[in-house]
């Protein structure tokens, strides 16, 4: 069964790479520039990997990755960030995401979590 990921970011040119990259090895990916629909589609569905940008229009990835762990705990969220040492960076990492993607990010990363 394919893996499937999920993608919340406010650029296209972020979603679009991702997209296209990861479907062409053969994963299932979702993208959402909306980030109040790319949260409720993870609380609606499974997947292996959730990819949130930190700072979005409307909610943080910081809040949008609390949400996601506070009803499925098991999810698995990595941040995408270009500033690791951001304060919402860190505070999605208290939240429970699993480790931040530093843009521009190489797809290799994302694959080694989809391994896990």
């Amino acid at each position: 069964m394919k893996k499937k990921l999920l993608v919340i970011d406010d650029e296209a040119i972020i979603l679009d790479a991702v997209k296209t990259i990861m479907e062409d090895m053969g994963y299932s990916v979702d993208v959402f520039s909306d980030v109040l629909e790319g949260e409720n589609k993870a609380l609606s569905s499974n997947y292996d990997l959730i990819l949130i940008d930190i700072r979005m229009p409307q909610k943080n990835g910081a809040e949008v990755t609390r949400s996601i762990l506070k009803a499925k705990p098991e999810a698995k969220v990595l941040i995408i960030t270009a500033f690791p040492s951001d304060p919402l960076a860190i505070a999605a990492l208290d939240a429970g995401a699993k480790g931040l993607l530093k843009k521009p990010f190489e797809i290799a990363k994302i694959i080694d979590f989809l391994k896990d």
